[in-house]
């Protein structure tokens, strides 16, 4: 893809964005939410063509984190109600 194309696929994504209407008395719900969603396929296609891969496959958001550990005290209380339960 050439710099040319490149330029001229976002131009007219952004003209797309651009003309976007919000929804009004002229201009229904359903009519704004097929236009937002015909200029997020375009990017999307365009990020593909752009990078080999779609943007969803990529980490998102912060990195996952291991469960906090549960407190030893926690862990004696539980032992305590198991053995209690046991023996009644």
């Amino acid at each position: 893809m050439t710099e040319r194309e490149i330029a001229e696929r976002l131009r007219l994504l952004c003209g797309q964005a651009d003309r976007l209407k919000m929804p009004s008395h002229r201009h229904s719900a359903e009519s704004f939410m097929v236009e937002r969603d015909e200029i997020r396929d375009g990017l999307r296609r365009f990020y593909r063509e752009l990078t080999g891969h779609w943007p969803d496959q990529e980490a998102s958001g912060p990195p996952r984190r291991a469960p906090a550990p549960i407190p030893a005290a926690v862990l004696r209380h539980r032992e305590r109600i198991r053995a209690v339960s046991k023996t009644a």
